[in-house]
C-alpha cells in the first residue's frame, strides 16, 4: 500500500505542474488578446475616420452640384464640412500609433485637401458670376482627377494601418505559439511520467484482482446467474431431481417449491421435449461447459404450455458431488411474438416471391440476401447459387451490368433507374430497374435493393403511339403546308383584286353603276379574306400554336373601332343600333386587344346579320375587382331581336362548320367556324362564354374575359391649337417637392421649358414647410411617397399651417383610389408617372386659375336599345372580319423624355439614370433580403418614374407588382425574383443608353 501511496502523490504532483503549464498559457494568451483587441479597435477608429474624410469631401462636392443645379436656390454646407474634414484630419494627425509612413500619407492627404478647398472656393465664386463656367469646372477632368487622387491617398493610408495591424497580429500569433509549443512539450514530459506511474499501479491491481477471483469465484457464479434470471432458481442432480427450488417456482409452473422439491423434472415436460432437453445436458457435460441456455415448452400445473428459457450451470455442491444450477426465466410472450414475426416474415418472403417484379437484395459488403422467383426466371438461376454470394463469385452476363448501378447506389445513397432489354426464349423482355438504398430506423444505409418492373406492355403500347403521333404529326405537318399553299396562292391574286378595286374607287371617271359593281367586287373580295382568316385561325387553335399577346391598350378605343363600322352596317338594315360602358370600367388595361376585337366583330356582326328588323345592343359591364385591385373582370353582351336558336342546336353552333339550320349558310353566308374560334379564343384567356336564346325573338351572347389594369397608360397628348403659346407657364413660380434626384431634375427641367420664372426643388416634407413660411408659390407638385413624411401627411400640414396654394399629386402608383385619396388628403389635382408635358402644363395652368379648362367633354350617352320584336330570323355562326397586325412595343425608348425637356437635359438625364440605377437596384435587393418592405416599397416607387423615362416596360412593371405586393402580400422568393430580373433588365440595356448618350459628343 506504501508504494501505491507514493505512486499516487508522485501522479498528482505531475497532473499538477501540466495544470500550472496550461493555467501560464491561458494566461498569456488572454493577455495578448487583450492587448490585439485595444489595437484593432483603434485600427477601427484610424480607419474610419479616413473614410469619414472621404464621404465628407463627396459630401461637399455633392451639395456643390446641387447648388449649381438648383441656379445657386439650395443652401450651401461648404463650411461645416470643411470644417469637419480638418477635425478629423487632426485627430489622425495626432494619432500616437501613426508611423513614418503613415504621417507623410497625412500631409500628402492635407495638401489634397488644401488643393480641393481652394478649387471649390473658386467654383463657387465663379458660379456668381458665371454659372455654366462653373458647371463645366465641376465636370472637368482635373476637378475628378483631384477627387480620385483624394481617394487614392486615402485608401493607401489604410491600407498602412492594416498592414501595421497584421504585423501586430502575427507578432502576437508567434509569440502564442511559442508558449503553446512550451505547454506542449512540459504536458508530454508529465504524460510520460504519468503512463509509467500508471503501468506500475496497473500489475498491482492485476496481482489483487486474481487473488479476489481465486477467493469469490462460486460465489460470484451464482449471483451472477441470479441477476441475469427471473423468478425461478432451482438445483438438481445429474439425474434430474430437484434439490432446491427457489419460492417463485409457483408463479411460472404453478406448483410450489415444497411440491416440487424431491420430483424429477419430467414432471413439467412431455416425452419430447425431457429428451431434448437430456441430449443437450448430456453434451454440456460431456464437453466440459460451464454455462448453458436452453429454451424449453414445459406443462403448468393447470396443463398450460408455456415457453421458458434455462441458464444451467454446472456446480460442486457441499458433499463434493457435482449438480446443475439452474435459473428459469418466463419467456412465453416474446416467444410467441417472435413465433408470428416470423410467420409475417415468411408471408412476406411468399409475397416477394410471386410478385411480377425481378428483386433482389444486396448486403452492404455486396453479399445477395435475397432473390424473387421472377428474378430467378428471368435470369434462369437458382437461389442458392445466388444467395450467400457476391458479385466477384458469380459469372452471369447480368453481374457486370447490375454490378456498376449497384456500387454507385452505395457510394452516394441516391436512387438510381436504368433500362434492360432481354431476350428470352426468343421472346424479348423490357425492364426499368430501380436501385435504391436501405436504411434502418437511425437513417444509416444497411443494405440496397433492386426492383425491376416488367414494361414490356407499356413499352410495345408507347412504340404504337409514337408510330400513330408520327403519322398524326406528318398529317398536320402536310395540312399546314396546305394552309400555307392554299393561303399565298388565294392572297397573291386576291392582293391584285383588294388593290386594283381600291385604285378604280379612286378613279372619277366611273359611273355610278360602275362603282358598285367595283364596290360589289371589293366587298366579295373582303369576304373572301374573312373565310381565309377563320380557316388558318382554326387550324392555330387546333395544332395549339395561336399565341396570346400582353400589352396595353385603350377599351374604349377598342369597342369603338369595333362596333363604328358595324353600326353604319346595322343602320343600312334599318336596325337600331347601340353600344354602352359602365363609367365604373377603367379604360386602360393589358390583353389581347386583337383577340378580343375578333370576338366582339363575329358576335356582333352575327347579331346583325342575322335580324332583320328590332335592334342590336352591346353592353360593357365590369364583373368583379381582385382584392389588390390590379386586375379585373369584364363582361361583354351582344342582345339581339333576330331569329334566335332552337335550345337543342346551341351546342351544335360550336362545333366546327356548323351551323343552327342547314339553310343558313346558303341564306346568309359564312363558314360555321366563327363562334368555334370565338369558343376557343375565350377559353385560351380563361373566359367563358354564354348564350341564351329564344327561336323567333333573339338571342342574347355572354362572355368575360379577365384583364389586368395598365398600371401606366400611355395618353395621347392633344394637338396644341393654333395660336397655342410654346410657354405655357410663363411667369409661374412652381416648388417641387421629390426626394428622387432623376426626377427631380426631370421635373425641373420640363417646368423652366414651359416657362416658370422660378422651380424650386426641395427633397423632403420638412424642407417643404421650411421654405413654404417664408416663401410663396403658384403651385405645388407633390411627390407621395418620400422617406419620412410623404406627400399625404406634408399636405395635411401644409392646410394645417393656412397655406391654400394649389397642390398637385405626381406619382408612380397606380391603386385603385389613389387620386380620391390625394382629394381627402387635401391635395387639388392628380398626375400620374411617368406624365405627359401637356397634361402637367394644363393641370398647372387650370390650379393657378388660368382660362384654359382641362376637364374632358362628356361623351354623349348611346341611344336606348329599340324594344325586341316577335318576328325574326336565328342566329348562326358568321364570319369574322381580317384582323390588325398586333403593335410591337421596343423594350426601350428614348421618345417620351424628348418631349419634356430638351437635347442637353435628356443627356444629363440619361447619365444620373446610369450612375445611380445600379446602386438602387442594389439597396432594393438588399431591402428584399433583410425583409424591409417599407424602404422595398419606397426604392421600388422610384424606379417606376425612373425607369419610366426611357420606357423599360416590363422593367417598369416589374417594380410596380414589388411596390404593390410589399403592402398587400409580401412573398420573399416572389419579390427576390422580380428584383432580379429588374436588374438583369437595366443591365441588359444599360449599353443602350450608354450608346444613346455617347452620340451627344
Amino acid at each position: 500500500m506504501r508504494k501505491i501511496a507514493l505512486t499516487v502523490i508522485t501522479l498528482v504532483i505531475a497532473v499538477l505542474m501540466a495544470l500550472s503549464g496550461f493555467i501560464f498559457y491561458a494566461g498569456m494568451v488572454q493577455k495578448r488578446t487583450n492587448a490585439a483587441a485595444n489595437w484593432i479597435r483603434s485600427s477601427q477608429t484610424t480607419t474610419n475616420q479616413a473614410k469619414a474624410i472621404g464621404t465628407l469631401d463627396y459630401r461637399s462636392t455633392a451639395g456643390i452640384k446641387d447648388y449649381l443645379l438648383s441656379n445657386g436656390h439650395t443652401n450651401l454646407m461648404e463650411q461645416q464640412l470643411q470644417d469637419s474634414i480638418l477635425g478629423i484630419l487632426l485627430r489622425l494627425t495626432g494619432n500616437p500609433h501613426n508611423t513614418p509612413a503613415q504621417q507623410q500619407r497625412l500631409q500628402a492627404i492635407q495638401q489634397q485637401l488644401i488643393q480641393r478647398r481652394h478649387t471649390k472656393h473658386h467654383i463657387i465664386s465663379t458660379a456668381n458670376e458665371n454659372l455654366e463656367e462653373a458647371r463645366q469646372m465641376v465636370l472637368s477632368p482635373d476637378f475628378r482627377q483631384q477627387g480620385r487622387g483624394l481617394q487614392e491617398i486615402i485608401t493607401s493610408y489604410i491600407r498602412t494601418e492594416q498592414k501595421e495591424l497584421l504585423q501586430r497580429i502575427d507578432k502576437d500569433s508567434s509569440y502564442t505559439t511559442y508558449s503553446f509549443w512550451f505547454t506542449i512539450i512540459l504536458s508530454t514530459l508529465t504524460l510520460t511520467l504519468l503512463v509509467g506511474e500508471s503501468r506500475y499501479i496497473f500489475k498491482l491491481l492485476i496481482r489483487i484482482r486474481t487473488w479476489s477471483n481465486q477467493l469469490l469465484k462460486s460465489e460470484q457464479s451464482f449471483r451472477r446467474l441470479a441477476e441475469e434470471a427471473e423468478p425461478m432458481i432451482f438445483k438438481c442432480s445429474l439425474n434430474g431431481f430437484f434439490t432446491y427450488v427457489s419460492p417463485r417456482s409457483e408463479e411460472i409452473t404453478g406448483y410450489s417449491n415444497t411440491t416440487l422439491t424431491g420430483k424429477h423434472c419430467s414432471l413439467l415436460l412431455e416425452d419430447d421435449e425431457f429428451e431434448r432437453m437430456q441430449r443437450f445436458y448430456k453434451y454440456q457435460l460431456s464437453n466440459g461447459d460451464e454455462y448453458s441456455s436452453l429454451q424449453l415448452e414445459i406443462i403448468t400445473r393447470s396443463g398450460k404450455k408455456k415457453w421458458v428459457e434455462q441458464l444451467a450451470s454446472i456446480i460442486t455442491g457441499d458433499d463434493g458431488k457435482r449438480e446443475f444450477e439452474c435459473i428459469v426465466k418466463d419467456i412465453d410472450q416474446e416467444y410467441r411474438k417472435s413465433e408470428s414475426i416470423q410467420y409475417l416474415l415468411r408471408r412476406l418472403e411468399a409475397i416477394l416471391d410471386y410478385m411480377p417484379s425481378m428483386m433482389f437484395v444486396k448486403d452492404m459488403s455486396g453479399n445477395y440476401l435475397l432473390v424473387n422467383n421472377r428474378f430467378m426466371e428471368v435470369m434462369q438461376v437458382r437461389k442458392e447459387n445466388i444467395v450467400g454470394k457476391t458479385d466477384a463469385d458469380l459469372h452471369y452476363p447480368w453481374v457486370s451490368r447490375y454490378g456498376e448501378i449497384c456500387r454507385q447506389v452505395m457510394n452516394t445513397g441516391i436512387r438510381e433507374k436504368m433500362e434492360e432489354t432481354l431476350t428470352i426464349n426468343d421472346k424479348t423482355y423490357h425492364f426499368l430497374l430501380t436501385v435504391f438504398p436501405l436504411r434502418n430506423t437511425n437513417h444509416e444505409m444497411i443494405g440496397i435493393c433492386c426492383l425491376g418492373q416488367d414494361l414490356t406492355e407499356k413499352t410495345l403500347y408507347l412504340q404504337q403511339e409514337k408510330e400513330a403521333r408520327k403519322k398524326a404529326e406528318e398529317a398536320q405537318k402536310s395540312q399546314e403546308t396546305f394552309l400555307a399553299n392554299m393561303s399565298h396562292e388565294i392572297r397573291t391574286p386576291m392582293n391584285g383584286i383588294v388593290g386594283m378595286t381600291q385604285l378604280l374607287l379612286q378613279e372619277n371617271t366611273l359611273s355610278i353603276v360602275q362603282q358598285e359593281y367595283v364596290t360589289a367586287i371589293q366587298r366579295s373580295a373582303s369576304n373572301l379574306l374573312v373565310i381565309i382568316n377563320e380557316i388558318l385561325d382554326f387550324s392555330k387553335i387546333k395544332a395549339g400554336k395561336l399565341e396570346l399577346a400582353i400589352e396595353p391598350f385603350n377599351l374604349h378605343e377598342v369597342i369603338n373601332n369595333a362596333v363604328f363600322p358595324l353600326q353604319l352596317l346595322a343602320r343600312e338594315k334599318g336596325l337600331n343600333f347601340s353600344a354602352r360602358i359602365h363609367e365604373n370600367i377603367p379604360a386602360d388595361l393589358l390583353g389581347d386587344e386583337v383577340r378580343l376585337n375578333q370576338v366582339l366583330i363575329n358576335l356582333i356582326e352575327n347579331a346583325i346579320k342575322f335580324t332583320s328588323k328590332g335592334h342590336v345592343t352591346v353592353t360593357v359591364t365590369l364583373v368583379s375587382v381582385d382584392k389588390d385591385h390590379s386586375g379585373i373582370r369584364i363582361g361583354f353582351k351582344v342582345e339581339d331581336s333576330g331569329i334566335g336558336i332552337p335550345s337543342d342546336k346551341i351546342e351544335v353552333i360550336f362545333e366546327s362548320f356548323s351551323q343552327s339550320h342547314k339553310g343558313n349558310s346558303r341564306h346568309f353566308g359564312g363558314t360555321g367556324l366563327g363562334l368555334t374560334i370565338c369558343q376557343h379564343l375565350i377559353d385560351l384567356q380563361n373566359g367563358i362564354l354564354k348564350v341564351d336564346s329564344t327561336p323567333g325573338k333573339g338571342s342574347v351572347f355572354y362572355f368575360e374575359l379577365p384583364f389586368t389594369k395598365d398600371p401606366f397608360p400611355r395618353r395621347q397628348s392633344a394637338a396644341p391649337a393654333e395660336g397655342t403659346p410654346k410657354q405655357p407657364l410663363l411667369g409661374k413660380t412652381i416648388l417641387v417637392v421629390e426626394d428622387n434626384r432623376i426626377n427631380q431634375q426631370v421635373a425641373y427641367y420640363t417646368l423652366k421649358k414651359g416657362g416658370c420664372a422660378s422651380v424650386d426643388v426641395v427633397d423632403s416634407g420638412m424642407a417643404a414647410l421650411e421654405i413654404l413660411s417664408v416663401k410663396s408659390y403658384n403651385c405645388i407638385i407633390m411627390d407621395l411617397q418620400m422617406p419620412g413624411m410623404d406627400g399625404y401627411e406634408t399636405t395635411r400640414a401644409i392646410r394645417n399651417s393656412g397655406i391654400n396654394t394649389r397642390i398637385i399629386a405626381v406619382t408612380a402608383s397606380a391603386l385603385d383610389g389613389e387620386k380620391e385619396r390625394c382629394l381627402q388628403a387635401g391635395m387639388n389635382d392628380y398626375v400620374s408617372k411617368p406624365f405627359q408635358k401637356e397634361e402637367l402644363f394644363q393641370k398647372i395652368q387650370a390650379s393657378a386659375g388660368d382660362d384654359a379648362s382641362t376637364d374632358p367633354v362628356p361623351s354623349p350617352e348611346p341611344a336606348p336599345a329599340a324594344a325586341p320584336q316577335p318576328d325574326s330570323p336565328p342566329l348562326a355562326s358568321g364570319a369574322t372580319s381580317p384582323q390588325p397586325p398586333q403593335k410591337k412595343i421596343p423594350p426601350i425608348s428614348f421618345d417620351d423624355i424628348y418631349l419634356m425637356m430638351t437635347k442637353d437635359e435628356v443627356k444629363m438625364i440619361l447619365e444620373d439614370l446610369v450612375l445611380y440605377m445600379p446602386d438602387y437596384i442594389t439597396r432594393l435587393r438588399q431591402y428584399i433580403e433583410e425583409r424591409n418592405w417599407k424602404e422595398a416599397g419606397n426604392i421600388a416607387h422610384q424606379l417606376k418614374g425612373n425607369l419610366g423615362y426611357v420606357c423599360m416596360h416590363e422593367a417598369v412593371q416589374l417594380a410596380h407588382e414589388i411596390n404593390r405586393n410589399v403592402v398587400f402580400d409580401p412573398i420573399y422568393e416572389e419579390l427576390s425574383r422580380k428584383a432580379a430580373r429588374i436588374e438583369e433588365l437595366f443591365t441588359r440595356y444599360q449599353p443602350d443608353i450608354e450608346a444613346h448618350i455617347a452620340t451627344f459628343r
